[in-house]
């Protein structure tokens, strides 16, 4: 679950559906369909709420369920880390903010001063990424957004005799990005998303939910909450909470691009 994905999936869908769509019926198609490529693609609805559980997932003893919001960044809240809002999710953290220029995603727009990136569950087969970016150090003041949604959530089958570096077990699973949603709130939101993409043209203050076309990828998942990681974190947190190992990369075991995910707790 890597942003390349996101980017590819996006370009390559704009492309491919420009003036083969029809409108959308609803309401606001006017404005999303312009905003989403230009001309001719279909407005849909992409989930942001966490919602549903996925079930059939490998764990430490048995086959687990994943729900609720999880990131690579709680991490950082439970150990205390300044500037890391478990509660809330907000990061107003520097030196996290700045890192993220370098990510594959293209940074984030001028004026930014707390962000929140993680991932929610939002059906039993579909989850979505939440990028969301604020001028206020407390994750009020929005200046954009943007939501990738995947659907289709599928177990393919079990994994076993991987390495011992995140777990001997994983399940294999695909999804395919299915919809975007994005906002620029102010002008430098706006003039974000245009320069990342100049096949859209959002307005300011507008929400867009656009259909994307992408390709079924796959990966390794495991949810763990019975290990000695699991169980650390759980006491940092005060509660119990998932650690998910997810590597959209590995084919017969897990590569080094594995992301490490903890859920809120």
């Amino acid at each position: 679950m890597k942003n390349k994905l996101f980017w590819l999936a996006l370009i390559v869908g704009t492309l491919a559906l420009i003036g083969s769509c029809k409108k959308s019926d609803d309401t606001t198609a006017t404005a999303t369909t312009a905003s989403c490529a230009g001309s001719g693609i279909t407005e849909t609805t992409c989930s942001t709420s966490a919602s549903g559980t996925i079930t059939g997932i490998a764990g430490d003893n048995s086959s687990v369920s994943l729900s609720g919001i999880f990131s690579p960044y709680h991490y950082y809240g439970h150990t205390g880390i300044n500037g890391v809002d478990n509660a809330t999710d907000c990061i107003d953290n520097a030196t996290i903010i700045s890192a993220y220029t370098s990510g594959s995603f293209g940074g984030y727009p001028t004026g930014t001063n707390s962000m929140i990136m993680n991932s929610a569950v939002t059906s039993s087969s579909t989850f979505a990424e939440r990028r969301y970016f604020y001028s206020d150090s407390s994750c009020q003041t929005e200046i954009m957004h943007i939501i990738t949604g995947y659907s289709d959530f599928t177990i393919v089958d079990n994994q076993s005799g991987l390495s011992a570096s995140y777990s001997p077990t994983a399940t294999k699973v695909t999804y395919k990005q299915t919809c975007m949603g994005l906002k620029g709130s102010t002008a430098a939101g706006v003039t974000w998303l245009k320069t990342w993409n100049t096949y859209i043209d959002p307005t300011v203050g507008t929400a867009y939910s656009c259909q994307v076309d992408g390709s079924t990828e796959s990966a390794f998942v495991h949810t763990d909450n019975d290990s000695t990681f699991a169980t650390v974190y759980s006491a940092l947190a005060g509660e119990s909470l998932n650690v998910v190992y997810w590597d959209d990369e590995a084919t017969t075991d897990w590569t080094s691009n594995t992301n490490t995910f903890t859920t809120l707790p």
